[in-house]
C-alpha cells in the first residue's frame, strides 16, 4: 500500500498521467512540475496502513500530516484529531490520501463539504473503500477545476460499470483495487499463529473492535 501511494504521488508531481494523455494526441508540451518539498501530503486515517504510509513518505522528504478520529503520535508526522481539527488539516493538505476504515461515520466522508476545504488544485487519492467518496461531488469539483485530479483504486461497485464517468474523465486515474493485495507468505503465518493463540487462550493478532467497526 505504501509503495502504491508513493508511486501515485510521484506520478502526479511529475505530470506522468498528463503526458500519457498528450502522447495519445501526439502532443509535445513540457509542463512545470513540483518537487517533494513543495507540497503537504495529508493522510486521512492513521491506522496501521496510514501510519506506515505517513512514515515512509516522511523518510523520503515529504511534509506529512495525518488526521484520525482520536489522537495519535507517529514519529515526526504532524497529527490532527477529531472533528474540531479536521478543517485545519484539510486547509493545509495539497495531496489527500484516504486510508480510513469504512464505517457508518465515514461513509460519504469525501464529499463537497470536505473537498471545498482543501486548497485549490489539491489532488485526491482513495485507496481505502469506494464508499468513502461521493462520486458526483468529486466529479463536480474536478469539472469546476478546484480539484486538480484524483487517483482511485476502490469504487462503490467493482468492477466499475462501463457507463460510469470515471472511466473517461481525463482528471481521473484508475487502478482495479490492486493497491495492496494479501500475500500468502505473510498471511498464512499470521493465521497459524492466531490458531495457536486460540488453543493457548492468548491474545489474538489484528483483532477487530466491533464497537469501532474496524
Amino acid at each position: 500500500m505504501s509503495e502504491h501511494v508513493l508511486a501515485v504521488i510521484l506520478a502526479h508531481l511529475k505530470n506522468l498521467n498528463t503526458y500519457k494523455l498528450q502522447q495519445v494526441d501526439s502532443l509535445w508540451k513540457p509542463r512545470a512540475y513540483k518537487r517533494i518539498k513543495d507540497l503537504n501530503v495529508g493522510i486521512l486515517g492513521l491506522g496501521e496502513l496510514g501510519a506506515l504510509s505517513a512514515l515512509d513518505l516522511l523518510r523520503i522528504g515529504f511534509r506529512v500530516q495525518g488526521w484520525s478520529r482520536s489522537e495519535k503520535a507517529i514519529g515526526d508526522v504532524k497529527t490532527f484529531a477529531g472533528a474540531i481539527e479536521l478543517g485545519a488539516f484539510l486547509n493545509t493538505t495539497d495531496i489527500l490520501v484516504c486510508l480510513l476504515p469504512l464505517t457508518p461515520e465515514t461513509k460519504g466522508f469525501i464529499n463537497t463539504q470536505l473537498l471545498e476545504q482543501l486548497p485549490k488544485d489539491a489532488y485526491v487519492i482513495n485507496v481505502a473503500r469506494g464508499g468513502h467518496v461521493v462520486d458526483a461531488d468529486l466529479l463536480e469539483q474536478l469539472d469546476k477545476g478546484r480539484i486538480s485530479g484524483a487517483c482511485l483504486d476502490v469504487y462503490h461497485q467493482e468492477p466499475l460499470a462501463t457507463s460510469h464517468p470515471f472511466w473517461h474523465h481525463k482528471k481521473v486515474h484508475m487502478t482495479p483495487h490492486y493497491a495492496s493485495v494479501s500475500d500468502t507468505n505473510s498471511v498464512v503465518p499470521q493465521i497459524l499463529e492466531n490458531y495457536q493463540n486460540v488453543l493457548n487462550g492468548t491474545e489474538l493478532l489484528n483483532e477487530v473492535d466491533r464497537n469501532k467497526g474496524y
